[in-house]
This record gives structure tokens, sequence and C-alpha cells, in this order.
């Protein structure tokens, strides 16, 4: 009988040498780890605009989609999108392609309201009060010795980024929208 309680006093003594997994004490020192370096994020670029059901379609992933659809509607120099009188290939809302196809701006071409060909634009944008997606994009089309200034409301939804409206800027939106009865142009 003496050699049980002598068995597990001996027991004792080397399981105190051991860890105990519940107090979290350690057999051996801890090694410092190298710290492995984390590689360093690519920068993601955005999606290239696509051809979807025949209309440039600007990917709601990309967060400058207000400038890219400016500037797919008014190109570097030269006429605007649809200058041939159809709309519905450009990254507009099928309503916004509706009233331009319409020819609503009397003896001018509507998305540019203008009769000529501009020589260079600038393209600006801002976005749109907290709650509304999208974004205001300014552009001036440049005509060599006078100017048209444009807002155009670019809309971003779960299908991408399209143009819903355009207005003279620094004029009242209401009545220079080019769902307006009768839009005015928007030259200085």
């Amino acid at each position: 009988m003496r050699r049980l309680p002598l068995a597990l006093s001996a027991l004792t003594l080397m399981l105190s040498g051991c860890s105990m997994p519940m107090t979290g004490a350690s057999v051996s020192p801890t090694s410092t780890a190298t710290p492995t370096p984390s590689p360093s994020a690519t920068p993601t670029t955005a999606p290239t605009p696509t051809l979807v059901n025949g209309r440039i379609t600007v990917s709601n992933l990309d967060d400058n989609g207000a400038a890219v659809v400016a500037g797919i509607l008014y190109p570097p120099s030269g006429g605007a999108c649809g200058a041939n009188g159809k709309y519905d290939s450009c990254p507009v809302t099928d309503g916004l392609a509706q009233r331009l196809d319409s020819n609503p701006v009397a003896g001018a071409e509507p998305l540019c309201r203008c009769q000529n060909t501009y020589q260079s634009r600038i393209i600006t944008t801002e976005a749109l009060p907290p709650g509304n997606p999208g974004a205001i994009a300014h552009v001036v089309l440049d005509f060599g010795g006078s100017t048209v200034t444009l807002d155009v409301t670019v809309i971003r939804s779960a299908g991408g980024w399209f143009a819903s409206d355009t207005s003279c800027t620094g004029q009242d939106p209401g009545t220079t929208s080019i769902y307006a009865a009768m839009p005015p142009a928007c030259g200085a």
C-alpha cells in the first residue's frame, strides 16, 4: 500500500515540470518570432468601360466614373458622343437617350448644345449631396474664342455610371435642364 502514495508523489513531481494546458504555462522558452512582411497592396485599376447590350457602360467599381462618363460623352476634341443623332450607345440613362434623340435644342446638337465642333474640353467633378449616389461633371467646351459650360448629372447605379441630365453651369438647373420645355444653349 505504501507504494501507491510514493508513486503518486513521483507522478506529481514529474507533471509539475510539464506545461499545464489550462494555465498557459510554457514548457520551453518562446523564441522571438520574426514578422513576415506582408505583401504591399497592388493598386486595383478600375475596369475599362465595356459595351453592354449596345451601350457603353462604365463600371460602378470605378470611383472616378463620373469623369469617365463625361470624357466619353465629350471626347478631348471633336463631336460629342451620339453626334450622329442617336444616343442609345452612349453611357446615358434610357430617359436621357430618348430625350436627346428627340433633338430638344433647336438648331444645335443637344448633348453639347452647340452647332460647331469644339477644339478642347476640361472636365471636373463634384460629388452629389450625401444620400445621392453619383456626381456632377462640370464640362467646359472651348471653341477657340467662345465656350459652352455644362453640368452633367451622372448617377452611380448597380449597373454602372450613367449620365441622367445636362444643364447649364451657373444657371438654374430646372430651367436649363435638357428636360425643360425649351432647353437653352449654354454658350458664353
